[in-house]
């Protein structure tokens, strides 16, 4: 923090030659009058001696915000006579000004080197006094971050009088330990385009600090055509491994590279931020692997052969990466850990596979660095020794597949994963616990690109983060597979036409994503304020709100898309992308639609046998997710109409990009509203003969093909019109190339439609429309404990006006490789509720123990309980150990 008055430039009126020499000394006069009055008010900052790096970024940040407001700063006890106002800034364990002053007020200490007290009303040597105090370095900083947002939130007027007339009192501590942002590195030109440049890091890394991440991974070798895999030789040469380098890569460029990548390391550590680096492909393996032993393929990149690693092969791999990684630390000795992509698809055969690690890690914990495993595909044994040789290390998997999304752990997971840990947690939680588990939540395989920001999804996937007693979280950024697939060498593409480049850079137009998802994993309970004032800020106090309502509903479309009717081909982040996918034609969408909790939501095929067997069911009906979707997007064109009315002629470059975004999720979720209704008629037609069914299945294709326009009319010139986010042929470029897809395939459904045969006797199934009155309501009881050799009951209050048919208990070990046993829930007429048993005999001290209750009631509307809409749908109960 530097010392630093106010910076008033004074300039005189020009005075003619001939004019008179006295109105010009009035004017200079007046001016030096101004200046005077503008210092007139100061603000003492008065810290407890020398601060870490991260509590100096945090009040250098707090004086530039008072500067900004045309305050007088200084930063030293003498300077308190003169001033105003008094900030007293300190860190518990320093027992200075600032935490003499909370014990004075009776206010507890923060406890946590994160946790952070922020209380006004104090006063110091007789003047008001601002107190900040944090359990350490990093909480401190937050604290003067927070104070400098609000600093500047102030009118002008006011904040001259008091400058901290928004600040408030807090006291917080992390909800979640590890708040984790990841970056990938998928393309050399783009990867460089923001290496080399360290005003890029500044900002970046800034914005991270002030939403409270503290931890950034850059994931190396991960689907880059050999480009870094490994990683190593872009920074040096292994001694003793002269043969071993990356194509075309010279001394000179790797001394670039590391005094650039050290320079990340540092200013990630001035803004406490731990820094991970993630070794995703080992060697050069091309997108899959095949048999053990089989030669690696390569991925179709141009360019890609000038980027790969030479010398490796699998003889001589295991040796090269343990002295690697001994250099790497040597090189770059700050670094705080690793996150390992371990399995045959890293490179890493499955022969080798155990004792590769076992010798990693041993070279790993010389080092003292912590170690995130990546569980897809990890032999168990390697868990069981890394915990016996006392390994620091934490197991990181998927929450949803590697898309967004519901905030909470799937109910069922497709089955084609089931029996493995690609999708989720599979049989990772059991006891005794011997690990940590990191939930990843594939952000970078979903939101790509448009403007995402859903405070209570965030608030609750926090939550659900907690299982298994977990306490760390990652994400990827947005923006994360941009350019994949493209030539090495290629310039890296904007985003945006030139009128919408309101920003330096492109991660910056995304700041409500990371404000969310940093703050509220931090305090779920932050309040709505710290978002509001910035859409207030950036579109005006009438316009403002309609934005944030707007885009809160928006962000809801694409997480409900993945978890309703998404098909499971799209689950990897290298195939699957829904912000821009027209899922294929209506007949292949009715064919393999089926959302990624099968438990939850119905698909289009079961629904269509539902309707022709006339039977009921508690999960949620495909008519009722596409009212859903239809509903959802009337939302967001309200809002985002009503902005739109505010600002008239007024609108901003940023409010008109924004705009574009609202406009293609709105029609997206108005595409998938018409896509389940055709999808389900066209499997009335496909398993009942019903031709009629066939035709209103076109109909709705018709309504889908122009939501689909509506989008691409949305994009308008905002977007260029080329958007590389994935490797040509897999993904599209733009909206209006999926429009010309989606019209050639509705002329193809069209032709079929005209030599198509019904069924003489098929049954005319009308797809119901909502059913009115009240759904069935149900309490489930919640037991604090469940004990070995003990039954487990359950009750449920249920209330349905149109009677109750039916209520199951549903329940399985906390093991997604388990399907759900059923029983019977009796009423009991003397309390009213149903019960049910989970019997003694499937108790077991190795797993805690899930469940959930169905109701359907006597008009066959079924709801399964808790209620997913606001709350996780299963109850998590423990078992005694």
């Amino acid at each position: 923090m530097t010392n630093s008055g106010l910076r008033a430039s004074v300039h005189a009126p020009r005075c003619a030659p001939t004019g008179t020499a006295v109105r010009c000394l009035a004017g200079i006069l007046f001016l030096l009058s101004c200046a005077t009055a503008a210092t007139a008010q100061g603000v003492a900052i008065v810290v407890d001696g020398q601060m870490p790096a991260p509590a100096q970024h945090g009040l250098s940040k707090l004086e530039a915000a008072l500067t900004a407001r045309g305050l007088t700063v200084r930063a030293d006890v003498d300077a308190v006579a003169a001033s105003t106002f008094v900030v007293l800034a300190g860190i518990r364990a320093a027992n200075g000004p600032a935490t003499a002053a909370l014990t004075s007020m009776h206010v507890a200490l923060p406890d946590g080197p994160e946790s952070l007290v922020i209380r006004r009303g104090a006063t110091f040597k007789g003047k008001r006094a601002l107190v900040l105090v944090g359990g350490g370095a990093i909480g401190l900083m937050y604290a003067a971050l927070d104070a400098a947002d609000r600093v500047a939130w102030a009118a002008s007027d006011a904040g001259r009088v008091d400058p901290f007339t928004s600040v408030r009192d807090i006291a917080e501590s992390p909800y979640l330990k590890t708040r984790a942002v990841s970056m990938y590195t998928m393309n050399r030109a783009y990867w460089e385009s923001k290496l080399y440049d360290e005003t890029y890091w500044r900002t970046y890394l800034d914005m991270l600090a002030a939403n409270r991440f503290n931890q950034f991974t850059i994931q190396f070798g991960y689907e880059t055509g050999g480009f870094m895999a490994p990683m190593y030789p872009y920074f040096f040469d292994t001694p003793g491994w002269p043969n071993v380098r990356m194509s075309g890569m010279t001394a000179a460029m790797q001394a670039k590279n590391l005094v650039a990548l050290k320079a990340i390391v540092r200013l990630a550590h001035e803004r406490g931020l731990k820094l991970f680096l993630g070794g995703w492909d080992h060697i050069d393996r091309g997108v899959t692997v095949g048999a053990e032993g089989q030669r690696f393929g390569r991925v179709n990149v141009p360019g890609g052969e000038d980027q790969l690693v030479r010398g490796l092969d699998q003889n001589n791999l295991a040796a090269y990466t343990k002295a690697a990684i001994a250099k790497l630390a040597e090189v770059v000795p700050d670094v705080d850990g690793y996150q390992w992509r371990m399995l045959d698809e890293a490179g890493i055969p499955n022969s080798i596979q155990v004792p590769f690690w076992e010798d990693v890690f041993r070279t790993v914990m010389r080092l003292g660095k912590v170690t995130e495993m990546r569980a897809k595909g990890v032999d168990p044994r390697i868990y069981e020794d890394s915990h016996a040789m006392g390994l620091d290390f934490l197991v990181n998997t998927k929450v949803w597949m590697e898309q967004v999304g519901m905030p909470f752990h799937p109910m069922h997971i497709n089955r084609q994963d089931q029996m493995n840990v690609r999708h989720g947690y599979a049989d990772l939680l059991k006891y005794p616990q011997t690990y940590r588990m990191q939930w990843q939540l594939w952000t970078g395989g979903t939101t790509r690109l448009l403007l995402w920001g859903d405070p209570e999804y965030t608030r609750r996937l926090a939550m659900s983060a907690r299982i298994y007693d977990s306490d760390a979280l990652e994400i990827n950024e947005i923006l994360a597979t941009k350019m994949y697939g493209e030539p090495h060498t290629a310039m890296p593409l904007p985003i945006h036409s030139a009128p919408y480049r309101t920003y330096r850079y492109e991660f910056e137009r995304y700041w409500h994503y990371y404000r969310v998802w940093g703050r509220l994993t931090y305090n779920p309970a932050t309040e709505s304020d710290v978002w509001q004032h910035e859409f207030v800020a950036r579109f005006g106090p009438q316009a403002g709100p309609h934005v944030e309502r707007a885009l809160e509903r928006a962000s809801q479309v694409l997480p409900r898309v993945v978890a309703a009717s998404y098909p499971y081909r799209g689950f990897p982040t290298t195939v699957g992308w829904p912000e821009m996918q027209r899922l294929g034609s209506l007949p292949q969408y009715a064919a393999q639609e089926e959302g990624s909790d099968i438990q939850l939501f119905e698909n289009v095929r079961d629904a269509a046998a539902r309707l022709l067997g006339g039977r009921d069911t508690p999960m949620v009906r495909v008519e009722d997710t596409s009212r859903w979707f239809a509903s959802t997007s009337s939302a967001i064109l309200s809002e985002l109409g009503q902005a739109k009315r505010q600002l008239g002629a007024a609108a901003s470059g940023e409010f008109k990009a924004t705009a574009a975004d609202l406009g293609i999720l709105a029609g997206l979720a108005r595409y998938h509203s018409e896509r389940l209704l055709g999808g389900l008629e066209y499997n009335l037609y496909k398993q009942g003969g019903d031709l009629t069914a066939f035709d209103r299945a076109i109909a709705h294709e018709r309504l889908a093909v122009r939501a689909w326009s509506d989008m691409v009319a949305a994009a308008g010139d905002v977007y260029s019109p080329e958007l590389p986010f994935g490797l040509r042929g897999r993904f599209p470029r733009h909206w209006s190339e999926e429009l010309d897809l989606l019209k050639k395939d509705f002329d193809a459904l069209l032709v079929e439609r005209q030599s198509a045969t019904g069924k003489a006797d098929a049954k005319v199934i009308l797809i119901p429309a909502a059913v009115p009155g009240t759904p069935p309501v149900a309490v489930v009881s919640r037991p604090p404990l469940a004990e070995q050799g003990h039954d487990l009951t359950v009750r449920a209050n249920v209330t349905a006006s149109a009677g109750v048919k039916s209520v199951l208990l549903r329940y399985r070990h906390l093991n997604q490789t388990e399907d759900y046993q059923t029983a019977n829930m009796v009423l009991d007429a003397r309390t009213g509720a149903y019960s049910g048993t989970v019997p003694a005999s499937f108790i077991d001290p190795k797993w805690n123990l899930m469940y959930f209750v169905e109701v359907i009631d006597a008009r066959g509307t079924g709801r399964m309980f808790p209620d997913f809409e606001t709350e996780q749908p299963y109850v998590v109960v423990p078992v005694k150990r």
